[in-house]
């Protein structure tokens, strides 16, 4: 995947990096709003140990999904084109 994502997007540039699903709605919105189109990369910071130390059995389902709710990173790409815009929307 990331070999595809590198060919895909070498055309693109980061523009911003949001933790959690509310700031990831907030900047999407704001992305939408502005009518500036984005890809979105989805990186998951949640463990086995994680896990693992959730409380077993069905308790740990619950917590990882929550810990992966909150601390899911998304990294915002635009074309280099938009870049400016894009960072006017964020504001």
């Amino acid at each position: 995947m990331g070999l595809i994502r590198f060919l895909f997007m070498k055309k693109k540039c980061l523009v911003h990096t949001a933790f959690g699903n509310e700031r990831y709605y907030s900047a999407a919105s704001k992305f939408s709003a502005h009518g500036i189109s984005c890809d979105v990369v989805r990186k998951s910071n949640i463990s086995m140990m994680d896990m693992a130390f959730g409380g077993g059995g069905q308790n740990a389902v619950p917590f990882a999904k929550n810990a992966e709710i909150n601390n899911a990173q998304y990294d915002f790409y635009v074309t280099k084109e938009d870049e400016h815009l894009a960072q006017r929307a964020l504001r």
